[in-house]
Formats: C-alpha cells, structure tokens, sequence
C-alpha cells in the first residue's frame, strides 16, 4: 500500500484545500463580541497569518515534516487562546491534517493530544465556556474523520490506477505472446520447408540436375509467395476493418482454391478483442484447409447461442487421423484466454466447432 504522502501531496494542492480554508473565516467570530482594541487585533491577525502559513506547509510538505508543522499549529491554538478565544478552530485543522497524512492509530493519538491542550487552555485561560469549548471540540473530531476519509479515498484511487496500469501491462504481454505465436504458426513451418527445400535445391545444383533444382527453387518462390500471403492476413488480422469483410476475403481465398465456400454470419456485434479472435481463428483453420483438405465443400456458420459464440467449420475431406498442429494449438490457447474450448471430429469430413463466451468467465 503506498503511503500517504505518496498519494497525497498533489491531491492537497488541488483547489478543495483553499476552499476548506474559507471555514478558518470563523475565526474573526470574536471580533463581534471583544472590544476591538489595536492590541487585540494586531495579535490576532498576527496568529492566523502564521496559521496559514503553517496551512500552506501542510498541503505542500514532505512526510517527514508532518508532525513538525501539526505540533506547530497545535502549539498555535494553545497560545492563541489566551489572546483570542477563536483560535480553538486552529486545532480541529491539526486534527485534519493528522487524519490526512497519518495512519489510523496516530491519528488517534494525535487527537487525543490536540484535544488535551484545547481542555488544557480552557483550564489555562479559564475559557470553560460554550463558545470556545464546542466550536473546539465538534470541529476536531468531525475534521480528523473528514482527513482519515479523504485519505482513504485517495489511497484507493491510487490502488486502482497502479492496478490499471498492471492490467494494461499484462494485457501488452499477452498481445505481445499472441503476436509471437501467430508469427510462428504462419511463418514457422513455411520457413522451414523453404530452408530444407533451398537446401535440397542447392545439392541438386551440386549434381548437375538442373532439371530439378529448378523444380525445387520454384516450389521455394510459391512457398514465399503463400508465406508473404499469411502475413498480410495475419497483419489485416490486427488492424481489421470488421469481420463481414474478413470473412467475404476468406471465402474469396477459398473459391481460388478450387473449394465451394458457404459462410454464414449470424453473429451479433462483439467486442473488438473477441472479434479479432475470431478473425485470426476462422483465418487459422481456412488456411489449414487450404493446405491440408483433399475435399471441395467448406461450410463455415457463425451464431450466437445460450451466451457462447459458436463457430463451426465443415469440409468434405477425408482423414483418417490427425494430430494437433500449431495451428488448433494456436486456436485452443486464444480460445483459453476467453474461457472457451473446442472440439474436433473426423467421422464425416472434418469438423471443427469453436466455442466463445460472449462475455469474460
């Protein structure tokens, strides 16, 4: 928890801390029932020109002087009372302060203290009276709880933004991961049959045939080409223009690949982070047809049902087996970070349905 003088300095030189001076006005109360001689009001203005002083070290001060400037103002009260009964208000601004910037167990000890030295100048001064004693004593108490609150408010925003700034730091992680991983299930494998096939294409060469190199250096510039393809999509993945766009582009990419391509969208409108989810999932699994489907029917349906986001991705294709690539893996853990899960079957086609709260679990 950060302590107070972290959070608070600022806060009391915002425009609340003159306003709350405008109360010390009270103090000029006894001018109406004391004989107003040159005495009597040269001191008086003297003592609270020194309270305001003391007020405006208060609102600007370090922690370590606290304590120092509340004593002074504390001191304040008990020796201005005996020249002008009003300045018992100078301790219910001790208080204040003290409930301001301490913790709660000095705050009550400090208020303990302010208040034996307003009792000890009643004694003192003989001042046992109700115009001293209640405009003393109720202000004390009410401004060492308004101080105690003010700081709690402001120990709880300052919580809230260092937890607001956690949060965004830990979502630009997760962003940052997530980029990482789409790099690597659209680039990692294409990277690495270019390599293995300039490889295989320079050993050719070695040998003398041509024939073949050539061969293998024009699968190399498709691989490429299909490679700087993903990126594109992946990159218009992140700076989406909206998901009825993506979804007509991916079945345009389908129809090229010689598939029959039926998408519904009956989604309704989501968040910008789901929907940037779904873009690069639907992307993921359209791109795996492309490469992996020996069939020519793709059905993808989008729809909202009992608060998921339901996504199902049919082909016609036939697979006997299949094992969990980068790619479902990359859709799993995107569906993870929303609380949703998917599930595969291969008994007719292939099927693939994702499933997404519309809200966060």
């Amino acid at each position: 928890m950060p302590s107070p003088n972290h959070t608070t300095n600022a806060h009391m030189e915002q425009p609340w801390s003159w306003i709350s001076l405008m109360f010390s006005a009270f103090y000029f109360f006894s001018f109406f029932f004391t004989p107003l001689t040159l005495g009597f009001i040269t001191i008086s203005l003297t003592l609270y020109f020194t309270f305001v002083g003391l007020f405006i070290r208060l609102t600007r001060c370090s922690k370590k002087h606290v304590v120092f400037y509340i004593v002074a103002m504390t001191v304040l009260g008990t020796i201005g009372s005996g020249q002008n009964p009003s300045s018992s208000i100078f301790y219910g601004y001790a208080a204040f302060f003290a409930g301001f910037y301490l913790t709660r167990q000095q705050v009550l000890i400090a208020s303990l203290i302010i208040t034996a030295n307003l009792f000890f100048s009643a004694t003192v001064y003989n001042l046992w009276v109700s115009y001293y004693i209640f405009p003393g004593l109720v202000p004390l108490v009410a401004m060492a709880l308004m101080g105690a609150y003010i700081q709690q408010n402001i120990r709880y925003e300052e919580r809230e933004r260092q937890s607001g700034e956690e949060k965004r730091q830990l979502a630009t992680v997760a962003e940052r991961e997530r980029i990482a991983r789409d790099l690597h299930d659209t680039l990692g494998h294409t990277l690495s049959s270019i390599a293995l096939k300039a490889q295989l294409a320079k050993k050719l060469g070695d040998r003398g045939e041509t024939e073949k190199a050539l061969a293998e250096i024009d699968e190399v510039a498709k691989l490429a080409s299909e490679t700087l393809s993903n990126v594109r999509q992946a990159i218009s993945g992140y700076r989406h223009r909206g998901l009825g766009e993506r979804l007509s582009h991916l079945q345009t990419r389908l129809e090229a690949a010689n598939f029959k391509a039926t998408i519904t969208n009956q989604l309704d409108q989501t968040d910008a982070q789901r929907e940037a989810a779904i873009i690069l999932m639907v992307t993921e699994a359209v791109t795996n047809i492309i490469r992996h489907c020996r069939g020519n029917e793709v059905n993808i349906t989008l729809k909202n049902s009992e608060g998921f986001i339901q996504i199902h991705i049919n082909d016609n294709g036939q697979v006997e087996r299949f094992y969990p690539g980068n790619g479902l893996v990359g859709i799993q853990e995107r569906l993870q970070s929303f609380g949703g899960h998917y599930t595969a079957d291969n008994s007719n086609g292939f099927r693939l349905a994702l499933n997404l709260p519309m809200e966060n679990l």
